[in-house]
């Protein structure tokens, strides 16, 4: 099955943020999640697999397309829903379909309407004045109208209301469902990933501190809780972070044995949690 994303090696150097060796495949049917602090470098590695940043060494290749030589044919296959509306504001609904539509070999006006009356979105209506959920909704009608195969969000929820929010996690589900797409889904709002996420890479200064699977993501970080006491006698480079509250302490362990485990609580962290205590180890900043 030839994946619809590939990275191999990727850099690239901008002001003093330096992408370094970013690998990664996605194939069809999952929701990749890439995550990191504001200034880590997710935006700027999109822009940059995009091609709208030059990179300074690897490769990406789009369902067989390699982004170097056959950069039409690459985009041809990307739907984008950015936080950035990139979208004519003066033009309507309608018009900017038909305006953008014409740059991709498969769009379909009429599915693009389809769509649009899905998302209750009137045609008429000037984008300029839709709301941040409805710019979100008119992108995503847009990419499905050509097509599109391989989806990249950056940020999409980042101001939305949570109804919509959730909304929007529905959508990426049902996006993936039949196994022929894939999302490249970067965010700080680590909540929607915890329920959607398939993969995740966290990205800090420039580079993946990890690359994983949900499932080995779970098994790889466990949150022990326990005594104040108990928590100061843990020692072994499995130990991360280790935060005293007034009811309790919690530590970020990678890997534990039963010798950590034995005498406290053990779960999984959720995202959010994970990267506090990462941060809090100063394993990341």
């Amino acid at each position: 099955m030839t994946p619809l994303l590939k990275i191999d090696s990727l850099e690239k150097h901008i002001g003093d943020l330096h992408l370094e060796n970013i690998s990664l495949t996605l194939e069809p049917g999952y929701i990749f999640g890439l995550i990191g602090r504001n200034g880590a470098g997710k935006t700027t590695l999109i822009r940059t697999l995009m091609n709208l940043y030059q990179k300074d060494g690897g490769s990406v290749t789009v369902d067989g397309f390699p982004m170097d030589t056959m950069e039409r044919e690459a985009k041809d296959r990307i739907g984008f829903v950015l936080d950035d509306f990139l979208f004519e504001e003066k033009l309507s609904i309608a018009s900017n379909g038909k305006l953008f539509g014409s740059t991709y070999s498969h769009y379909d006006h009429n599915l693009f309407l389809k769509f649009c009356k899905r998302f209750e979105l009137d045609p008429k209506q000037k984008a300029g004045r839709l709301s941040k959920g409805q710019k979100t909704r008119f992108q995503l009608a847009f990419a499905l109208s050509h097509q599109a195969k391989l989806f990249i969000m950056d940020e999409p929820a980042s101001g939305l209301d949570p109804l919509f929010r959730k909304d929007l996690t529905g959508y990426m589900q049902e996006l993936v469902e039949d196994g022929t797409r894939s999302i490249l889904f970067s965010t700080h709002l680590t909540a929607d990933l915890d329920q959607i996420g398939d993969y995740i890479a966290l990205l800090d200064e420039g580079h993946f501190y990890f690359c994983s699977d949900m499932e080995n993501l779970r098994d790889r970080y466990r949150l022990l809780e326990g005594p104040r006491e108990a928590m100061e006698a843990l020692q072994g480079p499995q130990l991360l972070a280790v935060v005293h509250e007034e009811y309790g302490s919690t530590a970020l362990a990678e890997y534990p044995g039963p010798e950590l485990t034995c005498r406290l609580a053990s779960r999984a962290p959720s995202l959010s949690e994970l990267l506090y205590y990462l941060q809090k180890g100063g394993c990341i900043r």
